[in-house]
């Protein structure tokens, strides 16, 4: 399941659109806005199956704790 932060651009959402590319966005979908990187995201993203998820926060890797055995941040 892909999952967009709040801050993915509307252009970028209805180019995934375009190519069929099904996703839920933080806010509109699934969650809430505003939500908090470690304290909020993290955990809503441990109760989904198999998130992939997209942000444009360029700090998001640094609060992400890397002894999870199911996360992957590159």
């Amino acid at each position: 399941m892909n999952i967009l932060d709040e801050n993915i651009v509307v252009t970028q959402r209805e180019l995934l659109r375009s190519w069929k590319i099904h996703f839920r966005r933080i806010g509109d979908e699934v969650g809430r806005m505003g939500m908090k990187d470690r304290d909020e995201i993290i955990p809503l993203l441990h109760t989904l199956r198999w998130p992939t998820f997209f942000t444009r926060d360029h700090d998001f890797y640094k609060v992400v704790p890397k002894t999870h055995p199911r996360h992957f941040v590159k």
